[in-house]
C-alpha cells in the first residue's frame, strides 16, 4: 500500500506538471477550453442538485432526473449528451460545500489522470508481481498522448475504471474472493456510468477477459463460479439499464442516430497512429502522417517499443513450450507454418501499402485483399493444428495472461478504424467488424467517433508494456534505473508544450464572449436578476444558435435554474434549427421572427449586445421595444427584457 500511495503521489505530481498552470486556478480557470467543458459543468451541477434534493427527501426528483432546464419545452434533455452520473457522485461532497462547478470540474479532470494511473498500476502489479513494471504501465496509461487532444471531453478522459474492473476480475480468479468480484463489477458499473462510449466499447472486452480467464484456468464446469459471475453481471446490467432507458425514450421522440458516413469521418485511419498532436513537445512537429479530426493517435515511441517487445515475448514463450513435443510430419508442419506466417506478413504489409506485388522468380505474389490474406492465415494455422500435436500445444500456450492483452490491443486498433477502414483516406480491403456493430448492436448507431477505441487500446498497450518490463528486469537496481529512464523518456515525449486554459473558438459571425466564466457566486449580475424572477419564467438568450454564446447560456443556467430555450449538446431538438434561423436576423422579417419567438414559450429575453455590431444591437433593441418588450434590467451590455403577454 505504501508503494501504491507513492505511485499515486507521483502520478499527481506529473498531472500537475503536465496541465500547469491549471492547478494555480482550480476554482476559477477552466481546463482547456470554454466549449464542451461548460456543458459538462452544467450537467454535473444538475446531477448534484438533483442528488442533494433526493438525499434531502424530495423523491419526486427521481421521475424528472433527466428533464434538464435546457431546450425548453423539450423533455429528457439530459439524455441529449452524457449524463455524468458517476462523476457527479465523485464530486458531490465538493459541490455540496462550494457549489462551484469550475472547482468540481477541474478536480475531476485531474483525478482522471491519477486514478487511471493507480488502476493500471494495481492491475499490472497483480499480473506481473513487479512494482516497477506496474508503475511504468500506470504512467503509460494515465498520460497516454491520446488524452491531451481530448482534454475538452471529460467523458473520454474518464477511463480510470477500466483497469480497476480488470484488476477486480483478476483478483477474483486468483483468490475466488467475492469481494474482489464485487469490486470489479462496481468498477465496471462506474465505467458504464462515466461514458456512453466506454459502456459500448469496453464492456465486451471485460466480458472477453472473464471468458479468457475461465478458458486459461480450465474452470468451465465450476457452477459456483458461473453463478457468482452471472449474478454480478445481472446487477451491473440492471443498474446500467436504469440510466440507459431515458436515452431510448429520447430517441423515440427525436432522431438520435449517426450515419455510416459520419462514423467514417471520425474513424481512425491506419496512419492516424503515426500522427501526433500538434502540441506534443517532441513528436508534434515530426509525426504528421495524416492530420484529421479525431486522428491524433500516435501512442509514443516508448509504448510502441515496449509493446513490440511484449508481443515478441508472448509468441516466443508459446514457441518454446512446444519444442519438446514430437511432430509426426515435421516438414509439412514447417511448410504450413511458413505459408501461414507469409500470409500474415503479407496482410500486415498490405495494410500500409494497400496492395503490392513481389516477384519471386518462378512466380509473382500479388496482395490486394487483406481479408483474403488473413483468411489464408487462419486456414493454414487450423490445418497445421489438425495435423501436428506440437502446433496444438503452442496454440494452447498462447492462452497466457499476456495473450489476452496482446489480442485485445489488436482488436481495439482494428475497431478504431470504423465501418470503412482506410489508408491515407483511401478505403482498404480489410474486414470491418465495427460496421457489424454499427448495424446490429443497439447503441452503436448513436456513436460517431470509433477512433475513441484508442483509449481502450492505450490500456492494453500499457499492460503489454508492463509484461515486457517485468520480463526484461534483471538485477533490481539496474531494472529500477532503466524503468526510471523509460518513465522520464515517456513523460518527455507525451508532454504538451502549452496546456490551454480558458481557450475559445474562432466565433461564427458574432463577437466572442468574455474569455472566462465565473462561479455562480460571481456570475454576471443579469443572472442574479433572472434567479429572482417568479416561478414559471422561461428565459431565452440572444444570440441563439451560436455555439460560443449558447454554451455560456447553458453554463449560467446552473446559476438561476429557470427553464432555458437555448441549449448546447450532442443532439438538438428538430425545432431548434428553425428557431435559430428566425432569430439570426429578426429585423429582416420582423413579424415572422416575433411569432417564432412567442411560440418558443420564452417569457424573458437576455440580449448580449456585446455579441453584435453597434447598428445590429440598436436594430435588435428597437425590434423588441416596438413589440412592447419591457427592459427590466441592464448590466453593461447584458439586457434583460420581459416579453409582453
Amino acid at each position: 500500500m505504501r508503494r501504491t500511495w507513492a505511485a499515486a503521489g507521483a502520478y499527481l505530481a506529473v498531472a500537475v506538471f503536465a496541465t500547469w498552470p491549471l492547478a494555480s486556478g482550480l476554482s476559477s480557470d477552466v481546463a482547456w477550453d470554454l466549449g464542451d467543458p461548460l456543458l459538462s459543468m452544467w450537467i454535473l451541477s444538475w446531477d448534484c442538485r438533483q442528488m442533494l434534493a433526493i438525499l434531502g427527501g424530495d423523491l419526486s426528483r427521481i421521475a424528472h432526473f433527466f428533464d434538464g432546464n435546457l431546450f425548453y419545452p423539450a423533455s429528457l434533455t439530459l439524455a441529449f449528451s452524457e449524463h455524468f452520473i458517476a462523476q457527479a457522485i465523485q464530486v458531490l461532497p465538493v459541490y455540496f460545500l462550494t457549489e462551484n462547478p469550475i472547482l468540481c470540474y477541474n478536480l475531476l479532470f485531474l483525478s482522471t489522470f491519477v486514478l487511471s494511473g493507480v488502476g493500471a498500476y494495481q492491475l499490472v502489479r497483480e499480473l506481473t508481481g513487479d512494482w516497477r513494471a506496474a508503475f511504468l504501465s500506470g504512467l503509460l496509461f494515465a498520460f497516454a498522448p491520446y488524452r491531451f487532444p481530448q482534454s475538452s471531453h471529460l467523458q473520454v478522459l474518464s477511463s480510470q475504471w477500466m483497469p480497476f474492473a480488470l484488476y477486480g476480475f483478476t483478483r477474483y480468479f486468483a483468490t475466488r474472493s467475492r469481494r474482489a468480484l464485487a469490486g470489479g463489477a462496481g468498477a465496471l458499473l462506474a465505467q458504464n456510468l462515466s461514458c456512453g462510449y466506454y459502456l459500448l466499447f469496453f464492456t465486451p472486452f471485460a466480458a472477453m477477459y472473464i471468458l479468457w480467464e475461465v478458458l486459461r484456468r480450465g474452470v468451465w464446469r465450476d457452477r459456483r463460479l458461473w453463478t457468482e459471475i452471472a449474478t454480478a453481471g445481472l446487477v451491473v446490467a440492471a443498474a446500467t439499464a436504469v440510466f440507459f432507458l431515458p436515452y431510448l425514450q429520447a430517441r423515440e421522440a427525436m432522431p438520435m442516430t449517426r450515419g455510416v458516413e459520419e462514423a467514417t469521418k471520425y474513424s481512425a485511419d491506419v496512419f492516424s497512429y503515426f500522427t501526433a498532436f500538434d502540441s506534443q513537445s517532441i513528436w508534434g512537429s515530426v509525426a504528421h502522417a495524416l492530420p484529421k479530426d479525431e486522428g491524433h493517435l500516435f501512442p509514443g515511441a516508448v509504448p510502441m517499443l515496449l509493446a513490440a517487445i511484449g508481443f515478441g515475448l508472448w509468441v516466443s514463450g508459446a514457441w518454446r513450450v512446444g519444442r519438446s513435443t514430437a511432430s509426426p510430419r515435421p516438414r509439412l508442419e514447417v511448410m504450413l507454418i511458413g505459408l501461414a506466417l507469409t500470409s500474415l506478413i503479407a496482410a500486415i504489409v498490405a495494410i500500409f501499402l494497400r496492395r503490392f506485388t513481389v516477384d519471386v522468380g518462378v512466380a509473382e505474389l500479388r496482395v490486394s485483399s487483406i481479408g483474403r490474406a488473413l483468411a489464408w492465415f487462419a486456414v493454414l494455422i487450423a490445418l497445421a493444428s489438425a495435423l501436428s500435436p506440437r502446433v496444438r500445444v503452442r496454440l494452447r500456450a498462447l492462452i497466457s495472461p499476456s495473450g489476452f492483452f496482446c489480442l485485445a490491443l489488436v482488436a481495439a486498433w482494428w475497431l478504431s478504424l470504423g465501418p470503412r477502414p482506410s489508408n491515407m483516406r483511401v478505403p482498404i480491403e480489410l474486414p470491418a467488424p465495427y460496421a457489424v456493430l454499427h448495424e446490429y448492436v443497439p447503441g452503436f448507431e448513436g456513436l460517431r467517433v470509433p477512433a475513441r477505441y484508442a483509449m481502450v487500446g492505450a490500456l492494453m498497450m500499457a499492460v503489454v508494456s508492463g509484461y515486457a518490463v517485468a520480463a526484461l528486469a534483471g538485477r533490481r537496481i539496474l531494472a529500477t534505473v532503466i524503468t526510471g529512464m523509460l518513465a522520464v523518456a515517456f513523460v518527455t515525449e507525451a508532454h504538451v508544450t502549452t496546456f490551454t486554459i480558458n481557450g475559445q473558438g474562432g466565433g461564427r459571425g458574432y463577437a466572442l464572449p468574455e474569455g472566462r466564466v465565473y462561479p455562480p457566486a460571481r456570475a454576471p449580475l443579469v443572472y442574479a436578476r433572472v434567479a429572482a424572477l417568479p416561478a414559471g419564467a422561461v428565459l431565452l438568450e440572444v444570440p441563439l444558435g451560436d455555439p460560443d454564446w449558447d454554451v455560456r447560456a447553458v453554463y449560467y443556467a446552473a446559476t438561476h435554474w429557470r427553464p432555458l430555450v437555448n441549449g448546447y449538446s450532442g443532439f438538438f431538438p428538430p425545432s431548434y434549427a428553425l428557431l435559430t434561423l428566425a432569430l439570426t436576423d429578426p429585423d429582416r422579417d420582423g413579424d415572422l421572427s416575433w411569432s417564432v419567438l412567442q411560440a418558443s414559450g420564452a417569457t424573458h429575453v437576455i440580449v448580449h449586445e456585446r455579441a453584435f455590431r453597434q447598428p445590429e444591437a440598436e436594430q435588435l433593441t428597437l425590434w423588441l421595444r416596438n413589440r412592447r418588450a419591457i427592459e427590466l434590467f441592464r448590466d453593461g451590455t447584458d439586457v434583460l427584457y420581459a416579453m409582453p403577454r
